[in-house]
């Protein structure tokens, strides 16, 4: 009960107490020490029970006492009062009250910990801001076709249709609500990601030529507008393929939304340099309008607003997946044609 009690002290509490009673020991073992030595070494036979000498080791005793006392306040005082700065300083952060700025002058623990603190403090900054962006894109998002479905809802109740048909309104709220679901789809698969691919480790052996063969006819088979032309060399990659194939559909589906005539998707094996060995580039070309500069920079972030005003959850989903799989991917204007590349690393 005693040893919980003082575990609920303050820290520079319990260093004080230690402390004094560690010099207080020292105090008396030495003290008793020095008598019994000189009683055996020397002819003074020195009695500590006399009123007069155990009077003035009594004094002396008291004023180590006072001492040791000031002595360990002191020291308690320089030990805790950098864990005191931090105390507060975490307070701050535990209610999202940022601090700008969190360094003490030393390299010991305690310095560590004052690193490591302001490093947690940057993460968790980030986080709030990009939660507090994903909830006002999400309201913004949901908003619009909550709104059209709700007001052709109220159209058919109060029998007005669009061209006079009830088909072509009922054709509407379907294509909102069939949008709306892609969108939720969408944001909860965000939501999710990083969870999922940290927890996920199964990776095997994929065939990247028989995989796209399959997303372009799935995706592009019905689009007669477009024409697709493969050029896809046998390549093999180690990945989750469930995943490999959301972030090339997602550059897929971007590029037959902009394409105008033709998508072309080329594989091919290219040697990184002597020491990082052989990966996989893919190209995923369109020829769509080019993508202007302040665009391509922030096209694979997260709810980036397009010039259509549109938020984009796709590509960053299909950035998040490639770079989980020791990949990269990218994006540029060339000779009025915007490519994507996606570079893997290949299984030789």
């Amino acid at each position: 009960m005693k040893e919980n009690s003082m575990k609920n002290k303050p820290l520079g509490f319990q260093i004080w107490i230690i402390i004094t009673i560690f010099i207080v020991l020292i105090t008396v073992i030495v003290s008793a020490t020095t008598i019994i030595t000189i009683n055996k070494t020397s002819n003074l036979d020195i009695d500590i029970f006399d009123k007069k000498l155990f009077g003035s080791l009594f004094k002396l005793m008291i004023c180590i006492i006072i001492i040791s006392i000031i002595a360990a306040k002191m020291i308690s005082n320089t030990v805790t009062e950098p864990l005191r700065f931090l105390e507060r300083k975490v307070r701050l952060i535990a209610n999202k009250k940022w601090i700008k700025n969190i360094k003490l002058d030393r390299k010991d623990e305690i310095g560590k910990l004052a690193y490591s603190i302001s490093k947690m403090q940057d993460n968790l900054e980030k986080l709030d801001k990009e939660e507090e962006f994903f909830l006002q894109s999400l309201s913004h998002e949901l908003k619009t076709p909550i709104m059209v479905i709700k007001n052709y809802c109220q159209a058919l109740h109060d029998d007005v249709y669009i061209n006079d048909s009830m088909d072509d309104t009922i054709n509407v709220i379907e294509e909102e609500a069939n949008a709306l679901e892609t969108k939720i789809g969408k944001l909860l698969y965000v939501s999710s990601l990083e969870y999922v691919l940290e927890k996920e480790d199964n990776f095997e052996c994929i065939e990247l030529k028989e995989m796209i063969e399959h997303l372009t006819d799935r995706i592009c088979h019905f689009n007669e507008r477009i024409n697709i032309e493969l050029q896809l060399e046998k390549c093999f990659v180690m990945g989750i393929e469930e995943k490999l194939q959301v972030a090339i559909e997602n550059i897929l589906d971007n590029c037959v939304r902009y394409a105008k005539t033709y998508i072309k998707i080329k594989t091919r094996e290219v040697r990184a340099s002597k020491y990082e060995g052989f990966y996989v580039e893919i190209s995923i070309i369109n020829d769509g309008d080019d993508i202007p500069k302040e665009v391509k920079a922030h096209l694979f972030n997260k709810f980036y607003k397009g010039l259509n005003g549109n938020f984009g959850l796709g590509l960053y989903i299909t950035k998040k997946i490639i770079e989980f799989h020791k990949g990269s991917v990218g994006i540029e204007n060339l000779k009025g044609e915007v490519i994507f590349t996606i570079k893997l690393p290949l299984v030789e």
